[in-house]
């Protein structure tokens, strides 16, 4: 009778495979063990077929422990809130004793542990009405063969799965070989070149310079300088930016460039690209630049790719590049310099990019066109966005930048020429514009103007204690005593920690 189970076993074994799908997770044949896979309903099924005879309930508790060891060896293969284990032993007899209710704790690493034994008896229903996955099986028990036929089936089966489950392997070594990583080392040696010649006509963390050389310019952008919003993926500020972005590129760049291939990776790269700095353009006025956006942007290929291939997708990259991705979402909102709308954009553009060329060997048409569809949309409200917030004077933040620059750079007369400009819309950065103008003026000996400007700013922002500050050494140099000791004390209290607004004022109270 042992070589009929072993008929049984295997049978059961290669119509899954064949014919329902399962997928093979491992398989031993001198065990007559083997562990099978499939998705029903949005829930993992794994059924792990045993030729076992356990004559009580102890001896199968024992094996139970032993499969709750395997899960927890290889939790992110077969565990999972969403999974469910089956344990099918093929047998001639149960258990002597109630073998149904054998508890055994699972440790959350599954949603269930279920428990089907295979007698001869249950054998010979119609149908495995054991698990809803399995509704439809019929096997055929052999009645009609001998031992010798048996044994040469069951040798045949077993090199059929072995086939099988090859070819299923290199399938999914066929999924992250299609392409060869070209474009994403051409990516790398352009950032490359393109740092170095930025540091070379000014600086990386130039303000001036990077907005020569073709950063994310919201004010030129609207004069019709859209190229910019491709150029400025190439430009990064500072080597520390840099380095982070290109590990970042070296490493998702080759995962998608494989997967997806070389032509496929280069027009996700770029979709994702404009659709982060579109999104910049939108939402953040500051000066930006870097390959943040379509670096984000092969994050959502991953996760385009996991989405149509779950099983392999989180039993390699899956959890690790979700915890990525989540870290850099935290860490964006976390620190203000970080321009979210880049790294949020990307991420959506690379998602519907991917969808848009899809995986190498999968004709899906209509998503395809319904992805260009919404990519284009999402374009269309950007620019619309972008264009609104600069009208409102939204970006007169790039202007502040700009201004204190050419500040720092002793460029006094542009400054003034610039906030000049800037003030004719200036939005909610009317103070700080006006704030970098007065300086200016201060420098250029126009203390009239430098006054007017700083009455304007404390009266639009009464907190700002610098204003205060250098409005009381002006009423100093005009010998207007009471009006300097007003904004000198204001500008201490305001800001107790500094001292040289507590020295000012001091020094004004004794002169008087």
């Amino acid at each position: 009778m042992y070589i009929r189970q072993e008929y049984y076993l295997w049978k059961l074994a290669y119509e899954l495979v064949s014919q329902f799908n399962f997928d093979i997770l491992h398989m031993e044949r001198e065990k007559s063990e083997i562990w099978l896979e499939k998705e029903e309903k949005g829930e993992r099924h794994i059924f792990r077929l045993m030729h076992s005879a356990f004559n009580w309930r102890n001896e199968l508790r024992r094996d139970l422990d032993n499969v709750i060891q395997q899960i927890r060896k290889n939790n992110k293969l077969l565990g999972g809130r969403n999974v469910h284990v089956h344990c099918l032993y093929v047998s001639q007899y149960p258990p002597v004793d109630e073998w149904e209710n054998v508890d055994v704790k699972t440790d959350g690493l599954l949603k269930k542990l279920h428990i089907h034994y295979l007698d001869d008896e249950e054998k010979q229903k119609d149908d495995l009405r054991i698990s809803p996955v399995l509704a439809d099986v019929r096997v055929n028990g052999g009645e009609q063969l001998d031992g010798a036929e048996m044994e040469s089936y069951v040798a045949y089966f077993k090199e059929q799965l072995a086939a099988l489950q090859q070819k299923k392997i290199k399938e999914v070594q066929e999924i992250f070989s299609f392409g060869k990583p070209l474009f994403t080392y051409i990516l790398l040696a352009i950032n490359l070149l393109m740092f170095a010649w930025l540091e070379m006509a000014g600086g990386s963390t130039s303000v001036r310079t990077l907005i020569e050389m073709g950063a994310k310019y919201n004010p030129a952008i609207i004069d019709g300088e859209w190229w910019r919003i491709i150029s400025s993926m190439f430009l990064h500020i500072g080597v520390f930016h840099l380095l982070m972005n290109m590990l970042a590129l070296y490493y998702l760049g080759m995962a998608v460039e494989q997967i997806f291939g070389s032509v496929r990776f280069l027009i996700i790269y770029f979709l994702a690209g404009i659709f982060g700095g579109l999104a910049s353009f939108a939402f953040n006025p500051s000066v930006a630049a870097g390959a943040s956006g379509a670096i984000f942007g092969l994050f959502g290929a991953l996760l385009y790719f996991g989405l149509k291939n779950k099983r392999i997708f989180f039993q390699t990259m899956g959890y690790n590049l979700i915890f990525i991705i989540t870290i850099n979402v935290v860490f964006g909102f976390a620190v203000p310099q970080i321009d979210n709308g880049a790294h949020l954009g990307g991420l959506v553009g690379g998602f519907l990019a991917s969808a848009m060329v899809s995986l190498p060997k999968r004709k899906e048409a209509l998503k395809q066109v319904l992805s260009i569809i919404v990519y284009t949309a999402a374009v269309l409200f950007l620019v619309y966005t972008g264009v609104a917030g600069e009208n409102s004077g939204e970006f007169g933040l790039a202007e502040v930048q700009f201004s204190q620059e050419l500040i720092d750079e002793k460029q006094f007369e542009e400054a003034i020429g610039r906030t000049t400009d800037a003030l004719e819309n200036p939005g909610m950065y009317e103070a700080e514009l006006l704030f970098n103008r007065s300086f200016a003026f201060t420098q250029t000996e126009d203390l009239a103007s430098a006054q007017a400007d700083l009455e304007k700013v404390i009266e639009l922002r009464p907190e700002m204690a610098e204003a205060h500050y250098n409005l009381a050494l002006i009423y100093q140099a005009n010998e207007l005593l009471d009006l300097a000791i007003n904004h000198a004390t204001e500008a201490a209290r305001l800001n107790p920690d500094e001292e040289q607004f507590k020295e000012l004022a001091e020094k004004l109270s004794n002169t008087e």
